[in-house]
Parts: structure tokens; sequence; C-alpha cells
């Protein structure tokens, strides 16, 4: 795969420019202003789809009101319309959801908020937690609510939880309408899902964000989700996942999933082309830093013992989202009006050794290559140059949405130059993508992400 190029041809226009940038990589992510149409216009108009990332309530705690809103115009202003907010039992989550929710109004930016019932954590036997969010938030102004007034909810598993009557039980009893579209793991290998549930109001797909076993990912996973799930078009919603990465370190539990080939890029795209039978999709997530599917800014409230996630910076995916998300909401790609580069790699090779890591490699340490992972949207034709280190090359551009890739070197900063009719565009480097070729104390299999200039 090393060298390998590939090409979406969008809208051209003749946008030219000059630019040297330089950025540098931190411990923690500063969120940075907001970049929604500073480099494509966009096309057509919103047909109702719905774009939301799901928040990791329990690496919450210590935000404030103030951060709440930075956060919440970020998302609104890359075209995510709300929050789906997992949450559990730290007896701190009800007044900080208070906060959250508050913080939405506040920020006037429309951005919604709702329940994502986590059923790993939240027991099958406690109505009582739901039934009291659902009556806290149900007249709420930033509640999620669709057009009929019902408040949307959704889960994270739960199918083995409750009967379809019992689910009516604790959700429809609380003196308001659900739009139910739960996120439920059930084999549908023999049953539908709205055979299982007939009364829910569509269905929520969490797995098909990665590509299934060591594959590049397509729309298998989707289309027999939707194939086997029986719900009724068009009242019932079908709801899909997309991510940028997944990797998990921690004693007991140590795994990645395949998330090359400029996984995030091309899974959006997918949505975009398949977008007349999905009506809503989940970034999965905001801030799960534990799994490393991040794309909102590094705050200090994560696990103990994440050591893979400080300085490995997500919100260039972020800023890339507002460009697909305007294609899957309106069906068509908006018009680059001004060349943007984004590039990611992990630190070290699959092949090294960890020289003080107690854990091990990960179960699937090699579904992995060793490249720097490079997305150019580009306003015309031209040529670009990469180089890390040793590696180096030069590739032909042509306008629209450019997929590259570059072996990776050691390196403490990646250079990428754009030039069109003789002329420099840009000359961008970020030296927050790095590599050793030697081992690493710990082993780390999570990106490291820039975007420029």
């Amino acid at each position: 795969k090393a060298g390998s190029t590939t090409t979406t041809t969008t809208t051209k226009t003749t946008t030219t420019k000059t630019t040297t940038t330089t950025t540098k990589s931190a411990a923690t992510t500063t969120p940075p202003a907001s970049s929604n149409g500073s480099w494509y216009r966009t096309n057509g108009s919103n047909s109702g789809k719905l774009v939301i990332a799901h928040v990791i309530f329990g690496n919450c705690y210590s935000y404030t009101s103030k951060q709440w809103i930075e956060e919440i115009k970020m998302a609104s202003a890359q075209g995510i319309d709300g929050f789906a907010l997992n949450f559990g039992y730290d007896y701190w989550q009800a007044d900080q959801m208070q906060s959250a929710y508050d913080a939405a109004t506040a920020s006037g930016t429309g951005f919604k908020m709702f329940f994502s019932l986590d059923m790993s954590v939240l027991r099958c036997d406690d109505d009582d937690t739901i039934r009291f969010y659902i009556n806290k938030f149900k007249n709420h102004p930033a509640q999620l609510k669709d057009a009929s007034g019902n408040m949307w909810i959704t889960t994270f598993d739960g199918g083995s939880c409750k009967s379809d009557a019992q689910w009516n039980n604790v959700l429809r009893t609380n003196g308001v309408g659900i739009k139910f579209v739960p996120g439920f793991f059930n084999d549908l290998t023999y049953t539908k899902m709205k055979q299982y549930y007939p009364s829910i109001n569509g269905d929520f797909w969490w797995g098909p964000a990665w590509p299934k076993y060591n594959n590049v990912i397509d729309w298998s996973e989707d289309g027999y989700r939707i194939e086997r799930g029986g719900l009724n078009r068009p009242t019932d919603v079908y709801m899909t996942s997309v991510a940028p990465a997944f990797y998990v370190h921690y004693d007991g539990r140590n795994r990645v999933l395949r998330s090359d080939d400029h996984l995030y890029a091309r899974r959006w795209e997918d949505l975009v082309s398949h977008r007349n039978v999905v009506d809503a999709l989940q970034i999965v997530t905001w801030n799960d830093y534990g799994e490393s599917t991040y794309i909102g800014p590094i705050r200090q409230d994560m696990p103990t013992g994440t050591t893979w996630v400080p300085g490995f910076d997500h919100t260039p995916f972020l800023e890339m989202t507002g460009y697909y998300a305007s294609a899957f909401k309106t069906g068509q790609y908006p018009t680059i009006t001004s060349d943007k580069i984004f590039f990611w790699a992990r630190p070290h090779s699959k092949y090294a050794t960890a020289t003080n890591d107690g854990i091990g490699k990960p179960v699937n340490w090699d579904w992995t290559d060793d490249l720097l992972w490079v997305v150019l949207f580009s306003t015309g034709s031209g040529s670009l140059k990469v180089t890390m280190g040793s590696s180096s090359q030069t590739y032909s551009v042509s306008a629209g949405v450019n997929k590259f890739t570059l072996p990776l070197a050691q390196a403490s900063s990646v250079t990428t130059i754009l030039t069109r009719n003789g002329a420099q565009v840009f000359n961008f480097q970020s030296d927050a993508v790095t590599y050793t070729s030697g081992n690493p104390s710990k082993y780390n299999w999570n990106y490291a992400a820039a975007a420029g200039p």
C-alpha cells in the first residue's frame, strides 16, 4: 500500500494561495476556533438528517458551563446537531447533565441533547434511574424531539435486558411521547429487530464504524442490519455510526480494530453514498479517550492509566467532519474553496517491542500498516510533496478529495508542500505527528493527527 493514491472529484474552484504554516503538539488540546465554511462552501439545503456525537459522560466530571458552551459551539460549527449522553451512576452526573442541557440552550446554536442509556452500566432492573432522567429533562428546550414532540432516546445494548413490554413500561409512562431508537446487540440471524421489539421507532447500529476483521471498510454490515431490522420505513429511522479509530490498552482490555485505509473519510463517503437509507448517524465518539475514538478536545477527565491519549490530538477529524456532514445532510458535496490537508499516523511500528509495557501488544496488532495517512481537499490539479524524515514522495493532485499514503520514517515532524501552475500554494509543517523507528517505552496504536494550513 505504500505510496497509494485515490481521488474523489468534487466541484472545481480557482482559489490559489501561498501559505507557510507550522503547528506544534501539546499534551492537551486547545479547542480550535470554528472553521466551518472557511475552506468549503455548502451546496444544497438540509434535508433534516441528523448528525450526533456520542459523549461519555463519565469523562465530563470537571466540565464548567463555559467548557460545555465552548465544545457545543465547536461541534455545531462542524455540522453536529447534538450530543447523545452516555451516563451512569456517579453522584455528580445529574447536576452535570443539567449544566450540559442548559449550556446547549445558552449557546444559541439550536444544539440538542438526548440520552444514550448505557445498559452495560445501568442495571437491567433499575427503571427508577431512567424515569428520573426522562422526567427531569422531558420539557427542557435543549431536549432532542421529533416533529411530533417525541423525546429521542437511544441505548448502548440492552436488548437482553427487557422485553418490548418492559421497555414500554419504563419509557412510555412518564407523560411524554418517546422516539425509541435503541442500539441493541441482538443476534438477528433468525429474528428481525422489529419482531423482537414491535414498539421501537428505529434501530441504531454501533458496529459499522469499523470494518469487520482485517478488511477495508464497506457497506456490508449496514446492509445486513437494514435487511434484518424489519423497520417500517420511513416512519422508523435507521441510525448508524462513524469513528476515526479504535485502540484500548488497559490490563485485561487490550485490542485494536482496523482503523487504517483513511477510515474516517472513507466511512463518511459510504454514508453519503447511502444517505437515502440513513436518517441519522452517531460519531462514536466525542470523548471516549479510553478507546481512542474521540474527535473532541482532550480534557483532563479520563480513566487512570490512559497513557495513549495525551498529545494525540484528534480535533483535525472534527474539522474534517463539517465537510462530510454537509454532504450527508444536503446530498451534495461542498465546493472546496481553499486547499486543506489532513494527515495522521501512529507513533511507532507495529513490529516494535516496547521496553516498559507490562500489558503487551494489543489483540489484532497486525491489523495495521506502518503508513502516514493523508487526505487533501484540493481546489484544482497540482502536485503534493509529503516528507517525513527520510521518507518523501510527490503525488499528482486532482480537484476534489485526494487520498495518499507514505511509508513511516523516523521524524519529529511532517512537511507537506502543494504546488499548482508552477507556484507554491502552501508549505505546511506539523510536529503533532511524529514517529520513532526504534522501540517505544509503551505500546501505542493511537493516531496523532494534524490539519492545515
